[in-house]
């Protein structure tokens, strides 16, 4: 993710890089607006993956449709090395997806779907910072067939990675990776691609991973 750069806000954050969803996820989940699929030459290969079911355009009673299942705590991706925390994250002032407060855990969108329910677990990481690789600095790295677990004491839900893309940010499939649908699964974000000192990273890798059922 991009190297934040200290605005107008009340706290300093250290990481260098910035949120991982441009303004307009907000304005997305309120109205449900369809995002134009990304320009191909900027997928990475990969197996392909099927566009979401959407419900419907009417509004969704998004507490009640998403009231399965459990809130997810730890996230484990052998295949990477990844073992660690997940944190509540929500929107913030922009309309952005909010990042983890520290760069060895990840993220958990509280307005999408919890772990092993219908709809999109949305997770994000960091890729780096000033002193280093982050949580997600091999999330592209991951390889269809890969499983990824997400648990809460007892409870434990598998997903089956299924998709590996990398888009630029202002083509990011928002209806994709946050949309009401009837499928059960797990999105993994973090950024790629080249790094500008004054805009940040380029790109976001978009990891999509099918419930074990």
């Amino acid at each position: 993710m991009e190297r934040q750069r200290l605005a107008s806000t009340s706290f300093v954050v250290k990481s260098k890089t910035l949120k991982l969803i441009f303004v307009g996820t907000l304005t997305f989940l309120a109205f449900g607006t369809v995002v134009d699929a990304p320009d191909k030459s900027f997928v990475l290969p990969t197996v392909d993956f099927a566009q979401p079911e959407v419900l419907s355009a009417k509004p969704v009673d998004r507490q009640s449709f998403y009231s399965e299942r459990f809130i997810p705590a730890q996230l484990s991706i052998p295949s990477i090395g990844v073992e660690t925390v997940i944190e509540a994250v929500g929107i913030d002032e922009q309309g952005r997806m909010g990042t983890p407060d520290r760069i060895d855990q990840v993220g958990w969108y509280q307005f999408g779907a919890k772990a092993g329910a219908t709809g999109n677990v949305v997770l994000s990481g960091h890729l780096d910072d000033l002193n280093g690789p982050a949580i997600f600095a091999d999330l592209a790295s991951i390889r269809p067939g890969d499983v990824v677990t997400l648990r809460n004491g007892e409870q434990s839900a598998n997903y089956e990675t299924v998709s590996i893309k990398q888009y630029r940010l202002n083509d990011m499939p928002l209806a994709s990776i946050f949309a009401a649908t009837q499928s059960k699964r797990l999105q993994l974000i973090t950024c790629a691609g080249p790094y500008d000192p004054q805009e940040g990273y380029r790109d976001r890798v978009v990891v999509t991973a099918q419930l074990i059922e």
